[in-house]
């Protein structure tokens, strides 16, 4: 498990800020990084305990951008499940984290398509309920 979310980090293309290629996570136990890989559109997932990890595809190409408002109230969270997905096609092309407390969670996915990460936030679907007679 990795605790105590302290700071998230978006890096985007320098020539436009809306062009996610990587975002790193901080936790108390080290940097967790998502990255885009350009070549194949899959996602690259590196741990480092004590510095963050140096980018593999976008080192000259990118810079530190304000991630948006909702990653404010998931600061000081936990992360017990992670994934990489796989697409029908064999890629590993997302990267999905859950963050939270035992009482609630958020799910946030990376899709990587089109050389860029795409970033999504997992919703629970309720289950109607059967009338009883």
């Amino acid at each position: 498990m990795l605790t105590n979310l302290a700071e998230v980090v978006h890096l985007a293309h320098m020539d436009d800020p809306s062009w996610l290629v990587a975002v790193q996570f901080r936790f108390h136990e080290g940097y967790l990084q998502v990255e885009a890989d350009p070549d194949d559109d899959t996602v690259e997932i590196s741990f480092d305990p004590q510095q963050r990890p140096q980018l593999h595809h976008w080192v000259s190409d990118s810079v530190p951008t304000q991630p948006d408002q909702h990653y404010a109230g998931l600061l000081g969270m936990a992360c017990a499940w992670r994934w990489v997905l796989r697409n029908q096609q064999g890629y590993e092309d997302a990267f999905q984290i859950e963050l939270g407390t035992p009482s609630s969670t958020t799910t946030l996915q990376y899709l990587a398509m089109a050389s860029r990460l795409h970033v999504r936030h997992v919703k629970d679907v309720p289950i109607p309920q059967r009338a009883r007679s």
